[in-house]
């Protein structure tokens, strides 16, 4: 259901583009544009060697200098090289009219390939950023998911000051910057490859740098400290992915896989991987379903596997699109109550198929003002709420143009084909997909029959959690259950290996493609594709609040993955599938974070308005995000703003002297210490909570 950072990962799986040009030597440079990443400004360095040429290229929006080229061929009008860095290959031809090579860049993700010419020129060069050297590290609060600890490695030298940064506990290192900035004591950092971007401010002392790291429309509060025993990712001695087709590895190799992942990383407590193929179906299981009973966990253990659901609610649009209830181009609004509001764009109203394939630009959840506590996001969004929200939403841009990922959208398309269908979408579910197929432990809401074998959801501290709570608005974007089992009958008609009358409507999902999310994925209807040199994989990733879920397959070679984990965490349940179906390698991870320290139980002192006066008023943590500091029965409260968006407004607990307390997401507290000002109101506080210590100035706009 949710993804948190899990772009950072998928980012890392592979580089995109790259360019290359023509001899004699020297340099070149052209654009080449990419379905993820638009233009691509690309450098080739080309030197003479002995028997023929030798070079590097870079991609110079991603931020990748110097990947060295393999196996050049330059003669007469033809040029030609392997990026091996890169996965990828440039073939051109001598353009003598325009003095260009002009040829055609292959890569994952673009096997049909991207036209790219290059003329001679050579790159700007990169600035040298002064008193930034070192390694940086820090840390965003994922709540639930626990801490994504980021290290930066900030080095300058002759070409100018490079930026690079480390993901240890998605077990991803080196992801390019394309650009750092320094005007005084501000800094920006930009992450092209991941969509994201570091901006804060150096401390008096250079010791530190404050501020918020964005991807996308993810908004994280981070604080950096230079230098101490650097946090890193265990050696390995990682294979290259495979070329050609890939053997799906045996039970003991996965076993070894899931024994490490729980017993060493500290990252699971329970894990089961279906594997299926032409020869049949195999289930391995290691863990437990929950952290007190130690019951073993099988194929027959029921997981919440969260947006892996968006898949169902894909198979049933393009099973009704087939039948001839509904089509694809239906404005979602055929499909509603009578005078429902549903938001357009200069005429283009939401589709079906925009909301299956996240381009619908609509938000990705549904607001929920009341809310406490970031795992009840999802508990109260009745369908009167998503009416009401889509008749004041104004829509950013034209549906169909962008894609951004969508519960709501989902959520809505399901709304949407229950309410054509006459039943709820938990029994459409059940008559059109899972009951043909067999799926007898596959539900939305779990009987008292299948109770026994429910897992118990694990946060990234694996203490226990609720089970997930989803309304109506949104059902149809996470809230089944299902088993390995039950999945593997999923997958064996997805693959063709069984027969089904649901699979014309599953092809036809596969007809879709266009880009998706960063990282080389792209969308079909309902499931994302990911172009490997193993072969295209149709996956769909899912997570709640305490467990993890991932499947796929590869069309081709009829082989399918589905791996089902009771603990939430950034490293998810992904790059286990992708290994056992594709053959990306898993790069061991170092240990979990320990859970934060629990204090002694401390009694909380009541603060009268006139007490708490000095303490009112906004604070800026960052450039984007505001700490408002507000009273309320007899305490203090505060409310984060993010880009101007109110959060829920949570308690502050006064202990006695400047002794403060307050929720800080995921079941972990911060620390406040105001500083008084005898003169007047506090003129700044600071915040100590597991990613650190931030100061907050009161704010003066």
């Amino acid at each position: 259901m949710r993804k948190i950072l899990g772009l950072i990962a998928a980012g890392l799986i592979g580089v995109a583009g790259a360019a290359r040009a023509e001899p004699p030597e020297g340099d070149w440079m052209g654009v080449m544009t990419a379905p993820t990443y638009g233009d691509l400004t690309m450098a080739l360095h080309l030197r003479k060697a002995p028997g023929g040429y030798e070079g590097t290229m870079d991609d110079i929006t991603l931020g990748y200098r110097g990947l060295a080229l393999k196996g050049v061929e330059a003669s007469g009008e033809r040029l030609a090289f392997d990026i091996p860095g890169a996965r990828a290959r440039f073939e051109a031809t001598w353009d003598a009219a325009a003095s260009q090579w002009a040829g055609v860049w292959k890569s994952p993700g673009a096997e049909h390939g991207l036209a790219l010419r290059l003329a001679r020129g050579t790159p700007p060069p990169t600035p040298a950023i002064q008193g930034l050297d070192g390694d940086w590290q820090g840390a965003i609060n994922a709540g639930p998911a626990g801490l994504l600890r980021l290290v930066f490695h900030i080095r300058t030298g002759a070409d100018g000051t490079r930026v690079a940064l480390d993901s240890v506990d998605q077990g991803a290192a080196g992801a390019p910057a394309s650009a750092i900035r320094r005007d005084d004591r501000d800094v920006e950092i930009d992450f092209p490859l991941l969509k994201a971007q570091v901006t804060g401010q150096l401390s008096d002392d250079g010791a530190s740098i404050q501020g918020e790291f964005t991807q996308g429309p993810a908004l994280f509060p981070l604080v950096l400290k230079r230098g101490g025993d650097v946090i890193s990712l265990p050696d390995s001695k990682r294979a290259a992915l495979p070329p050609g087709v890939w053997r799906l590895p045996d039970d003991h190799a996965i076993r070894q896989i899931l024994a490490r992942r729980i017993d060493t990383e500290r990252r699971g407590v329970g894990i089961v991987v279906g594997v299926i193929s032409p020869a049949g179906r195999r289930v391995v299981a290691y863990g437990a379903l929950d952290r007190v009973g130690r019951r073993p966990v099988d194929g027959d253990t029921l997981f919440e596997i969260g947006s892996v659901t968006k898949t169902f609610t894909a198979l049933l649009l393009q099973d009704m699109a087939l039948r001839g209830e509904v089509g694809l181009d239906d404005p979602v609004s055929k499909y509603l109550p009578a005078g429902t509001k549903v938001p357009s764009f200069g005429g283009h109203q939401i589709t079906l198929r925009q909301l299956a394939t996240h381009t619908a630009a609509l938000p990705h959840d549904l607001p929920s003002p009341g809310m406490t506590r970031t795992e009840d996001v999802f508990a109260h969004t009745s369908e009167a709420d998503l009416y009401s929200f889509l008749a004041t939403y104004p829509l950013p841009r034209e549906p169909g143009s962008e894609w951004e990922y969508s519960n709501l959208g989902v959520g809505l398309l399901g709304v949407a084909l229950s309410r054509r269908a006459g039943v709820d979408i938990e029994t459409l579910v059940r008559q059109r997909i899972t009951g043909p197929l067999g799926m007898t432990s596959t539900t939305m809401t779990v009987p008292e029959s299948l109770q026994a074998r429910l897992a118990t959801g694990h946060d990234a501290y694996l203490r226990p959690t609720t089970p997930i709570a989803i309304g109506p608005a949104e059902a149809a974007a996470g809230l089944i259950r299902s088993s390995a089992n039950d999945m593997l009958k999923l997958l064996a008609a997805e693959t063709g290996n069984v027969k089904t009358p649901l699979k014309p409507a599953m092809d036809a999902m596969l007809t879709q493609d266009r880009a998706g999310m960063p990282g080389g994925f792209r969308q079909a209807l309902g499931w994302m594709l990911l172009d490997l040199p193993s072969g295209r994989i149709v996956n769909h990733s899912g997570g709640t609040f305490g467990q993890r879920a991932f499947a796929a397959f590869n069309p081709k070679t009829r082989q399918g993955v589905i791996v089902l984990s009771n603990a939430e965490g950034v490293t998810g349940a992904d790059d286990i599938g992708l290994h056992v179906i594709a053959g990306v390698s898993i790069r061991p991870l170092p240990p979990a974070p320990l859970p934060p320290a629990a204090r002694d139980a401390r009694a909380e002192i009541p603060l009268s308005p006139d007490a708490a006066r000095p303490y009112l008023g906004r604070y800026r943590m960052s450039r984007s995000i505001v700490m408002v500091i507000g009273y309320a029965d007899g305490h203090l409260t505060y409310q984060a703003e993010a880009r101007g968006k109110p959060g829920p407004v949570l308690p502050v607990a006064w202990h006695g002297g400047a002794d403060f307390s307050a929720p800080n997401g995921g079941g972990d507290s911060a620390e406040l210490t105001f500083q008084l000002d005898d003169a007047g109101p506090a003129p700044a506080f600071i915040w100590r909570g597991p990613v650190g210590e931030f100061r907050l100035r009161r704010a003066r706009d």
